[in-house]
């Protein structure tokens, strides 16, 4: 009798504990911050100028380092296919569009 209730026990402690330990997890996930998705890579000049052909065609007559809005930028100028000067900023930093102008 007295194994059966040690033997009871251990599986509560070991069943109690096993419980512990998940509701830690859950704890520890909850408190993890929301943004666990990998950080925004920066991006080259080569990758502005392609982003910047995608959504303008045309001719880069220009690629350089700028600051646009207090961000450091490539600026790509194009000859656009649709007969606009396009100058395109992007963030060095995240590759996120900072702005575009047609002239």
């Amino acid at each position: 009798m007295k194994a059966h209730k040690t033997l009871a026990a251990a599986l509560l402690l070991a069943l109690a504990g096993g419980l512990a330990n998940s509701s830690l997890a859950a704890d520890s996930a909850a408190a993890a911050p929301a943004s666990t998705a990998a950080p925004a890579r920066e991006i080259s000049k080569e990758q502005a100028v392609e982003m910047a052909l995608k959504a303008h065609p045309g001719e880069v007559t220009k690629a350089y380092q700028d600051t646009k809005k207090g961000k450091k930028t490539w600026e790509v100028k194009i000859d656009g296919k649709d007969g606009k000067k396009w100058e395109i900023h992007y963030e060095i930093a995240t590759g996120a569009l900072v702005a575009e102008e047609s002239k």
